[in-house]
């Protein structure tokens, strides 16, 4: 099926963006911060259902690189595009960084939130981050281990081509540990076709931990209306428990674990992630 590419103006940026499919409006929420779209293959699971629409986020990719960099204003950015395309409601998918995106949408905007789907998110309780860490060290070999807490530490003091080399070194010891078999490591897409945008990363990382240390995330959780979806891989190091959580607190809501699957699981496992969206959406 044709995708069609088009650049929108919202919110006093310009975005990037992908559309393909008929049917019901949907739109994917891509992950980072701070990376570009790579859900093609998502959308190409559900486009003879759906229009799917994608976009690269603010400073990402495509997309045009202005301020500010804040959960706010990519919220408002995605309502946007919602209201660029015509919709009075549509349903949001949203992976990774995407997944709290997605959820902070449905919490901001219900009515215009037709469904959700919480896809290998990292949850609202500030302790996965240590849970992530100890899973994913347990993945690599000691030598691998040790080599990734001194990179972590050279990252301190290093600068221009020296940093982007440990953070290359970095991304690829840390590729293999997304994946629920190690062996398929090529399989991983090498998000190094546009540069990745760093201050927005660590810009939007440090918000979304306040934003989980406040504690307040899960009385807002909790009054989301939309159906909703909690989608991981068996194998993704972020800890399954904190998107329990999730599902927990959604009144209608569900959670699916896709086995033999990592953190993106339609690599490892299309047919069955095609299964649980579509089951799920339509």
């Amino acid at each position: 099926m044709s995708i069609s590419e088009r650049r929108v103006s919202a919110n006093g940026v310009t975005l990037w963006t992908a559309t393909q499919g008929t049917g019901p409006p949907v739109v994917l929420c891509h992950g980072g911060p701070g990376i570009y779209d790579y859900l093609g293959p998502v959308a190409a699971m559900i486009e003879d259902v759906a229009t799917v629409h994608r976009y690269d986020q603010r400073g990402c990719g495509r997309s045009e690189d202005v301020g500010p960099y804040d959960v706010a204003t990519f919220v408002d950015d995605l309502d946007a595009l919602r209201a660029y395309w015509g919709y009075e409601a549509w349903t949001i998918i949203g992976h990774s960084w995407g997944a709290h995106l997605a959820l902070l949408y449905a919490i901001q905007y219900p009515e215009r939130t037709a469904r959700l789907v919480y896809m290998s998110g990292t949850g609202i309780d500030p302790a996965w981050h240590q849970a992530y860490r100890r899973n994913r060290e347990a993945k690599l070999p000691p030598a691998e281990r040790e080599r990734l807490r001194l990179l972590k530490q050279q990252q301190l003091t290093a600068t221009g081509e020296e940093l982007e080399g440990i953070r290359e070194e970095e991304a690829s010891l840390l590729g293999r540990t997304e994946l629920h078999d190690v062996t398929r490591l090529d399989d991983v897409p090498r998000y190094d076709r546009f540069p990745i945008n760093y201050s927005l990363n660590a810009a939007l990382n440090a918000e979304n931990n306040r934003m989980e240390n406040t504690g307040g995330l899960g009385a807002k959780v909790s009054q989301v209306k939309a159906p909703t979806l909690v989608l991981d891989g068996e194998g993704d190091p972020r800890p399954r428990w904190a998107r329990a959580q999730v599902a927990r607190l959604i009144p209608n809501s569900r959670h699916a674990t896709i086995a033999r699957a990592g953190h993106e699981p339609w690599i490892e496992q299309p047919e069955g992630t095609a299964r649980a969206l579509r089951d799920f959406l339509f």
